[in-house]
């Protein structure tokens, strides 16, 4: 009942944030393709060079952007596509794909903006994200609303990735119980070293996880590379036709389709929420505009990564399956298909990327509550996230999936109007 009230609800509000990012994408003509070699020079920069140094309360400008990927590029990016396609069809894939590469313009303006409003507090610590652009030049009540809204939000995707990761681990006979609990006492761990130890640990943990599930991904795919030209026509025949799989009335399908692949889009992305540009407002870096070009390196990731997903996905035909529901079977039961290993680096890697994205999404959640609680209380909110982690690990997967919906709504409502004043108002930070 709430997947059917969320496919109605909410498909105005996606629509207008997708054709927000179209809008950003002309404004900052075509930043995502225009500076594609600038972002790869930055990024290699970044991890090579040793001029940069950190302070105290900041982190060199990859370790940013790794903390930032450890939460859009996480578990959602293996299971993202594989929702979209069982609730959208095959036509949503291609759209979700779309989706992304538009969020690409989003992320680096938001990004830029959050850099440039970046201060440090009174105990020498950097307040950044979207909280400082929206209190300096819209309203301190916007910017209070905002970290209420995704302090909430950012503990309900906490709940997605334990979810996931125990549906996997359950097919080890491992109960939800011991992976809600295991889940919990890391986090709480990790989250009192704060951002440096939590830098340090995603800057590991994202190349390991990213090159293990990609190349699981590349072995199925190759093994049904005689597949890959008729599904990807039927990818395309999915998308422009509008038809559904079952038959069903094409106005109904549209906005089924469009719906899941917009929220899922948006939601591995992270993509106008804003939230990922809070580790970024933690780096070293000087220019606000070359940090969110290096930014859109966690964009093309997601692309990268999703598409390999989605691809997997309908070469094996696992998708038409209704008894693997809608989660991370449905990806696990394909690459048994081929080799057992392959299974077993799914649960590594859905482990590594469900981890590393309960930190990033604890951490920025916990930058919200300190704007609110000016800067006190995070203990709790740490032992909240904890809770919810726990719990979310025995919940219903499509009921977790579908809460979370409804809170990106407000927070990346709330987040683009400073992003879209900040466009008008301050055109110039947005020229490279």
């Amino acid at each position: 009942m709430l997947k059917e009230l969320s496919e109605k609800v909410l498909f105005l509000p996606l629509i207008i944030l997708f054709f927000t990012s179209v809008f950003l994408t002309f404004k900052t003509k075509f930043i995502q393709v225009r500076m594609f070699p600038r972002m790869m020079y930055l990024f290699f920069k970044s991890i090579f060079s040793s001029k940069q140094k950190a302070g105290e309360h900041s982190i060199q400008s990859h370790k940013a952007l790794f903390t930032a990927m450890s939460t859009t590029l996480g578990i959602g990016n293996i299971i993202g596509p594989v929702i979209a396609i069982k609730l959208g069809g095959p036509g949503a894939f291609l759209w979700f794909l779309v989706v992304i590469i538009f969020g690409a313009a989003t992320t680096f303006t938001e990004v830029t903006y959050a850099v440039a409003y970046r201060h440090k507090r009174k105990d020498g610590t950097i307040a950044g994200g979207p909280m400082e652009y929206l209190s300096q030049e819209i309203s301190p009540k916007l910017a209070t609303w905002y970290s209420y809204f995704g302090a909430v939000l950012l503990v309900a995707w906490c709940s997605n990735q334990s979810n996931t990761l125990s549906d996997i681990l359950q097919t080890y006979s491992i109960s939800k119980y011991v992976t809600g609990g295991v889940l919990a006492a890391l986090v709480i761990f990790c989250l009192l070293g704060g951002i440096k130890r939590i830098a340090n640990l995603s800057s590991k943990m994202v190349p390991l996880m990213f090159v293990l599930y990609c190349g699981a991904s590349f072995w199925v795919i190759l093994c049904n590379i005689s597949k890959l030209p008729a599904v990807i026509q039927f990818i395309f025949s999915s998308a422009l036709n509008m038809q559904a799989v079952s038959g069903a009335v094409v106005g109904v399908t549209v906005q089924k389709t469009l719906r899941w692949a917009i929220a899922k889009g948006i939601q591995v992305t992270e993509s106008g929420i804003g939230t990922a540009t809070i580790p970024h407002s933690k780096s070293a870096t000087k220019n606000p505009t070359e940090q969110g070009v290096l930014a859109m390196v966690s964009i093309y990731s997601v692309l990268f990564v999703c598409t390999l997903s989605g691809l997997v996905t309908l070469l094996t035909g696992t998708w038409q399956d209704p008894s693997l529901g809608i989660g991370i079977n449905v990806l696990a039961k394909a690459f048994s298909m081929y080799f057992p290993q392959t299974a077993v680096i799914l649960a590594l890697t859905a482990f590594l990327f469900a981890f590393g994205t309960i930190l990033g999404n604890a951490y920025n959640g916990g930058q919200c509550f300190l704007f609110v609680t000016n800067n006190k209380y995070i203990n709790g909110y740490n032992i909240a996230v904890a809770i919810v982690v726990f719990f979310g690990a025995v919940m219903d997967a499509e009921l977790v999936w579908s809460i979370t919906d409804f809170f990106i709504i407000p927070v990346a409502f709330i987040n683009l109007i400073g992003v879209l004043y900040l466009a008008f108002k301050r055109p110039e930070l947005l020229k490279i």
